[in-house]
């Protein structure tokens, strides 16, 4: 029964080769799509989760407070102390590992003693031995029992291994990092690309006992520097809502003083973060790596559900419809003793098949579309991964069933016609098998023109926020990392670079605007003859007195920071208009203000015009500018003109200053695209699977229009007969599937108003939408529709009635 059930659907799809097509081919499509965003999400899911103990890895994080209760910052690093005393304090915790970025140029030392030019490895982090006993990290050469115990020792990655030496045996071999030197004695197997971080090398973490920078007794007290990673491995009894619980009396405990009536507690906290969280639920002000977004992976998941229902819909519409021409074949089967549960059978079995010649070209498509899916996404995800035998039945288990789903309600119409009404030769339509029809295709287009409008207001966003006055240049800035070393050395560089026409002006700072406002020292007010504490969280930023100039960002009220007066690079304050304003002070009010910053006592010279520090998802905050030094960046204004020349001598200067030290640049303009990549990947998405959503749903279109075209040809010819002019036959035909599209719009519109204003509020600053968005996208759907249905209305209405009648 099974094979005459495959030979009659065979010769089905033979005898009805367009809507088979149609059938095949936007099935096809959407599981192409939908299979990818599957792998998509399937690797998003997965990331850390190939640690053998993954569910037993937090992360500690922590926020800091204003006085008002609100949070200012909310970290993913902690300061030193914490790690120590954590798994001192909690029994329940049985690893505990730190890590922070090692920021020193390499150079390789040759076996007779010579150096390699010096080279700067991003991915280079200070490690505790704990990591390899929280991770699982395999070792591939080196003494796993005494990994990272010595000071001034490192373990690289295979990778990077191969990279520097084309080997992997490179224990023994040594670096120099100024006046230190390294020695490898390990080798580790790379972290996967499912990973939060990826070290290239890892440098034992008591290095920084020896350093000047920390040594021994910063590590136990600096509560301050927050900039170690900071994770613990725990056992099964370990209750984390009940640790949580614990924190504030432990930093009252060990960061409280007794002379102090505010406690730790009231302006810090500390979390526990789940590792396998990391990736996807993590989007703090401090980050090891940049991060996904669960959102992300809900909108590509909802894609690809709309697609697959898209092309059922389309099955649906099509089986439906043509089930009118099988009314004889349906009613002689009955005739001749055909069960109901037998023709559901054979109609679910012609649908199944159609899943599976999809998804056969779907694997097709998808091996061709992979390419891309690994460049928009940034990922390298093979298909073979993929060629195991839970993978196959999963994915032939979800053939089956979209097979099955898509052809139920086809199979219950068609089992359940008449046989006397159908071998009378009468119309075997009902009104119910129409409704479906009609509302299927007011679903498949009411979500291809919700991804319309996002498309839409999306691309309108993005030009938003290229269009946007920031308050700042940033085309013409050259940005090159700072290294205290140029401190006695930097007014000689400056006035070396400034020499050469094609440099306009430079300035060092702490950060640059397209960066994170994250240090906040606390600020006092003058009020009468005392210091008053402010509610107000005042960002820190460093600069020197070149900065606004450079960056040509003007004063309100005041004046520049001056190289001729000292006091300038220690006791005075430049803030922004929104400090002076949430103090209470207008622009000229602030001037001569005095001002504490942290412990530095000062005054206001001067009020700096607003400017979008931050990206504008983030709303303009209070700043406040000073001199002191321990600078990270140089900002160059060069001349757009000379840009070459400009770049060529930045490096030449930088070579001779610095040789030891590589040259690194980037330019402002590419940082300031770069914090809208999430957006801007949004909009490609969007404008990809809408028009792969439109372009499925006008496959069915055009197979329904051909279909009803055909059932009413004779009705055209009688009206063409009787004298019905072309437009009134043109509108007899298309009338019905735009009044279709008109309430989809109408049902699309609310909804999609109500999505698009959830994501544009997490900008603080966004386009507004207006009414001529869904215009466009009511006008766009018809269009499509005019030109999808428009070759069969078109070719019905000019059809001889003579041809179409004489067959009668």
């Amino acid at each position: 029964m099974l094979y005459n059930y495959l030979k009659i659907a065979l010769r089905l799809f033979a005898r009805n080769k367009l809507i088979s097509t149609i059938n095949v081919m936007g099935l096809a499509l959407a599981l192409t799509g939908g299979l990818l965003i599957a792998i998509f999400i399937q690797d998003e899911l997965s990331y850390d989760r190939y640690h053998t103990r993954a569910d037993d890895v937090y992360r500690v994080t922590r926020n800091f407070l204003s006085p008002d209760g609100s949070v200012t910052l909310h970290l993913g690093h902690l300061a030193p102390p914490f790690g120590p005393l954590l798994k001192n304090d909690f029994s329940d915790i049985e690893e505990v590992a730190r890590t922070r970025g090692f920021y020193r140029s390499l150079s390789l030392i040759e076996e007779d003693g010579t150096m390699q030019e010096s080279i700067y490895i991003e991915n280079s982090y200070y490690a505790e031995p704990a990591v390899f006993r929280i991770f699982s990290i395999p070792i591939l050469a080196g003494d796993t029992k005494t990994t990272l115990e010595k000071p001034n020792t490192m373990m690289v990655s295979d990778a990077t291994a191969l990279q520097y030496f084309g080997t992997v045996d490179v224990v023994g071999k040594r670096f120099r990092a100024e006046d230190d030197m390294f020695e490898i004695t390990g080798v580790y197997e790379a972290f996967p690309a499912q990973s939060h971080w990826h070290p290239d090398i890892l440098v034992a973490f008591n290095t920084l006992n020896d350093e000047n920078v920390y040594g021994r007794e910063q590590l136990e007290t600096n509560w301050g520097n927050n900039n170690f990673a900071t994770y613990i491995l725990v056992n099964e009894d370990f209750d984390p809502e009940q640790t949580e619980a614990q924190f504030p009396d432990f930093l009252d405990k060990h960061m409280g003083q007794s002379d102090n009536p505010v406690q730790p507690s009231m302006w810090t906290n500390l979390f526990l973060q789940p590792l396998t969280s990391i990736h996807l639920h993590s989007q703090l002000d401090s980050e090891i790596e940049a991060n996904g977004s669960i959102n992300h992976v809900y909108t590509m998941g909802a894609i690809g559900v709309f697609l697959i229902l898209i092309a059922c819909f389309n099955f649906i519409n099509l089986s439906t419809a043509r089930a009118t021409t099988r009314g004889k074949e349906v009613g002689l089967r009955k005739v001749v003793g055909a069960f109901k549960k037998q023709l559901i059978t054979q109609h679910l079995s012609e649908s199944v098949l159609i899943a599976f010649f999809s998804f056969l070209l779907a694997i097709v498509l998808i091996s061709l579309a992979l390419p891309w899916l690994n460049d928009f996404t940034g990922k390298s995800i093979a298909l073979q991964n993929y060629a195991n035998p839970a993978a196959i039945a999963i994915v032939l288990t979800a053939m089956l069933l979209i097979g099955i789903m898509a052809g139920l309600y086809p199979a219950f119409v068609i089992s359940g016609f008449k046989p006397v009404v159908m071998l009378k030769g009468k119309s075997t339509s009902t009104k119910s098998s129409n409704g479906i029809r009609k509302a299927l295709v007011v679903v498949q287009f009411s979500i291809s023109i919700i991804m319309i409008i996002a498309t839409l207001i999306t691309y309108q966003q993005l030009n938003f926020l290229n269009d946007r006055e920031l308050g700042y240049s940033k085309d013409q800035i050259v940005r090159i990392y700072y290294d205290d070393a140029m401190d006695e050395r930097y007014e000689t560089f400056y006035h070396e670079l400034t020499k050469s026409p094609s440099i306009i002006n430079a300035s060092r700072s702490s950060i640059i605007p397209t960066g994170r406002l994250l240090d906040y020292q606390g600020s006092l007010v003058q009020q009468g003859d005392s210091l008053v504490a402010t509610d107000i969280a005042m960002k820190d930023v460093r600069i020197d007195h070149d900065f606004f100039d450079t960056y040509q960002i003007p004063l309100v009220s005041g004046r520049n920071f001056s190289k001729d007066i000292k006091s300038d690079d220690s006791l005075a304050f430049i803030i922004n208009e929104t400090a002076a304003k949430m103090v209470g002070w207008s622009s000229e009010e602030a001037i001569g203000q005095v001002l504490q910053n942290g412990p530095v006592k000062g005054t206001v010279i001067g009020v700096v015009k607003d400017f979008h520090f931050e990206s504008l998802h983030e709303p303009i905050v209070p700043v406040v500018f000073h001199g002191q030094h321990n600078f990270n960046n140089v900002s160059v204004l060069v001349s757009e003109a000379e840009m070459q020349e400009a770049l060529a001598h930045i490096e030449s200067l930088w070579k001779e200053f610095m040789p030891d030290i590589p040259f690194s640049y980037n330019f402002l303009s590419e940082r300031y695209a770069h914090l809208y990549d999430n957006e801007q990947s949004q909009n490609e998405l969007f404008m990809i699977f809408a028009g792969l959503a439109i372009f499925i749903a006008s496959m069915g279109l055009f197979g329904l229009a051909t279909f009803n075209t055909h059932q009413r040809s004779k009705e055209v010819s009688i009206r063409k007969v009787l004298g019905a002019p072309l437009g009134s036959i043109l509108g007899l035909l298309s009338k019905e599937i735009l009044l279709l599209i008109l309430i989809a719009n109408l049902l699309a519109w609310p909804v999609a108003w109500y999505f698009m204003r959830e994501w544009l509020s997490r900008f603080a600053y966004h386009t507004e939408m207006n009414i001529f968005t869904y215009l466009l996208a009511a006008v766009l759907a018809i269009v499509i529709t005019l030109v999808t249905i428009s070759s069969q209305t078109i070719k019905a209405a000019l059809t001889n009635p003579a041809t179409v009648l004489r067959n009668d």
